[in-house]
């Protein structure tokens, strides 16, 4: 497929030239349509001048945080965030996720796995449309700003902080398991038996609050594994 054949446009922000045009390179050849850009300035520039499915950003950039960037594409776009850094610390990732982040690499990335992770994105995009939804399974929305879950008839379950940081993270999986490890150091910066029971009883919560809506939970258990969000979801 070339990228005039592909409707997916990425916005790839990176301040390290040969990092940039590697990964343009690499991802234009893989059928991608991808503008790369060296600073936040160039980013903001470049919005308006595409209809971008997935950003790629590094945190570390000469005149603002990715991390920042990361928080004004959640609020005011679809764009779906993958950030990339030097740093590997709990906290990092945790200012990540927080920040809107579906995934997070640590530099050297390896591009074949920055693709892998591309494409279940724009897999999760293409199945919350009704016509790639042939199993009938009922489409979610996550209201970022809101904090709020809601259905396609209106029905709105409302969360807590920590809820939605849970959601977030299950997003863009396309129905893949995140394991306990990663939820718990992201959501609790530990991991150990006290942090464990809190998240389960953060999805007992949840999964309750879903059913007194009268809807079926689509967080599903991967027994001693992870969690995954089993129906189609997107941000609005």
């Amino acid at each position: 497929m070339t990228p005039a054949e592909n409707s997916i446009h990425i916005l790839l922000v990176e301040d390290d030239t040969d990092c940039r045009e590697g990964l343009v390179s690499y991802l234009t050849n893989s059928g991608f349509s991808v503008t790369g850009v060296g600073s936040c300035l160039e980013c903001y520039a470049a919005l308006p001048q595409s209809r971008f499915s997935v950003a790629i950003l590094d945190v570390t950039l000469p005149d603002q945080s990715g991390f920042v960037l990361a928080e004004y594409l959640r609020a005011n776009s679809s764009i779906k965030i993958i950030m990339l850094t030097a740093h590997d610390k709990v906290e990092d990732r945790v200012l990540g996720y927080t920040a809107g982040a579906y995934n997070y690499f640590v530099k050297p990335v390896e591009a074949q796995e920055l693709l892998a992770a591309i494409n279940s994105l724009v897999a999760g995009d293409r199945q919350v449309h009704p016509v790639n939804n042939p199993s009938g399974s009922e489409t979610w929305y996550l209201y970022r700003q809101n904090w709020q879950l809601k259905t396609g008839d209106g029905t709105t379950i409302q969360l807590t902080s920590l809820e939605l940081q849970f959601i977030e993270m299950l997003l863009g999986t396309s129905g893949h398991v995140v394991s306990r490890d990663l939820l718990l150091d992201s959501l609790y910066e530990r991991n150990d038996e006290h942090s464990g029971r809190a998240l389960d009883s953060l999805v007992r919560r949840l999964r309750a609050k879903i059913s007194a809506a009268g809807k079926t939970s689509p967080i599903k258990t991967a027994h001693a594994v992870g969690y995954c969000f089993s129906a189609p979801i997107t941000c609005v």
